[in-house]
């Protein structure tokens, strides 16, 4: 029986003709969709496994190269969907961190503690040097358009921000 012929039935002369035909070129097709030689033989194997445990159910609808293209295309499937899956038996006991969601409730109540106190602290400065600090730290205008904003030289920015961080840590210091 030709592996060329549309066989009603495949039989272990016949699979063995369609092996020995089809094998390089069906990994060459499964290695270009893997990129991985080791992967391409492991599913190319599995897809003649298959097929020859399945020969008897083929029908010849199609040709047996058609269908042992569809049998590599669900192999194929089946190994990304086992790779994409995350088995959390490997894990034991205990999960990893990145796995395990903080508690950030100490955390957002320190920040709102300090983020409080920042803010007490801002309005024991000087308008002038605050405004400066805001405008610069908080939101994030550089230098020169802070001295253009305000008609000011660039050193006269630079001093107040100066000041400004000197009277803020001082004032940070005194409220503790």
């Amino acid at each position: 029986m030709s592996v060329n012929q549309q066989n009603t039935k495949l039989d272990s002369n016949a699979f063995e003709e369609l092996h020995h035909t089809y094998h390089d070129r069906l990994q060459a097709s499964v290695l270009s969709c893997v990129r991985n030689r080791e992967e391409a033989e492991d599913i190319t194997s599995a897809a003649f496994e298959a097929a020859f445990a399945n020969r008897g159910s083929f029908r010849a609808e199609a040709a047996p190269t058609t269908w042992l293209h569809a049998i590599a295309l669900n192999k194929l499937r089946r190994s990304r969907e086992q790779r994409k899956a995350v088995s959390l038996d490997v894990f034991n006991d205990e999960l990893p961190s990145r796995l395990v969601v903080p508690d950030l409730s100490e955390e957002t109540e320190h920040r709102s503690e300090c983020r409080a106190r920042l803010l007490r602290t801002l309005r024991q400065i000087p308008a002038i040097y605050r405004r400066v600090l805001i405008e610069h730290f908080i939101e994030g205008h550089s230098v020169r358009q802070i001295a253009k904003r305000e008609r000011i030289p660039l050193g006269t920015v630079l001093s107040r921000i100066f000041t400004a961080k000197r009277l803020l840590r001082e004032a940070w210091e005194a409220a503790t």
